[in-house]
């Protein structure tokens, strides 16, 4: 079984950092405040959070985002729910909680859910983990076709400072800083099989900075 068979990856881990800077070794994107999510996309829509519960039940609005990717491939984004044009963490989580079927369709109707894609992992039965992260994110932009349901999200090159401050500004929760050379790596834990998880390295290589906090990240 290969990684999209495997469906337990799990989102690479972040550092936070108290304050932005510039630099040319660093991209820098808007942190979304939703649920952080793997999606495993081809010829269905799979979407698991980080304790590897599947999320779809809670989402039925985003079963068809299959269908705007060109190939096969594994997502790591985030869930979201616009009110007012902003994300909101509450609405989201309000909605992950809910069990009941009609009123998560209810919800579904009265605010949809969205997918925001930070990076791919696999495309078309190849592992790309091992490629720099700003070749994966051309791989993204080549792999995706956008539409309210399914994003990409953008980033800058150097500018940490200016795009932290454009945060602020439109209340968003914060700023996400990654190297752009750097490799997602990979290790296999013994102690619990075939269980594929994101390694935190020493040198601290993805950052968030909050702009906001919420009592209970997801």
């Amino acid at each position: 079984m290969d990684l999209f068979d495997l469906k337990n990856i799990k989102p690479m881990l972040i550092s936070e950092l108290k304050d932005p800077f510039n630099d040319p070794d660093w991209i820098y994107e808007l942190k979304f405040d939703g649920i952080r999510c793997i999606a495993y996309l081809g010829g269905e829509t799979e979407l698991r959070n980080k304790r590897n519960d599947r999320l779809l039940p809670k989402v039925p609005e985003l079963s068809n985002i299959y269908k705007n990717v060109k190939e096969r491939c594994i997502l790591d984004g985030e869930l979201i729910i616009l009110k007012n044009g902003v994300p909101d963490f509450y609405e989201m989580q309000k909605r992950a909680l809910t069990t009941n079927k009609f009123k998560i369709q209810l919800s579904s109707e009265k605010y949809p859910a969205s997918y925001v894609a930070y990076d791919i992992l696999y495309v078309k039965d190849q592992q790309l983990t091992d490629l720099p992260l700003i070749e994966r994110k051309k791989i993204l932009e080549e792999v995706i076709i956008e539409d309210p349901q399914l994003a990409i999200s953008r980033y800058v090159y150097e500018q940490g400072i200016e795009m932290f401050s454009v945060a602020k500004q439109q209340n968003l929760e914060g700023l996400l800083l990654k190297r752009k050379i750097v490799n997602t790596i990979l290790i296999n834990e013994l102690r619990t099989g075939l269980n594929l998880r994101f390694y935190k390295m020493k040198i601290s290589l993805y950052a968030v900075i909050f702009v906001k906090k919420r009592a209970s990240p997801a």
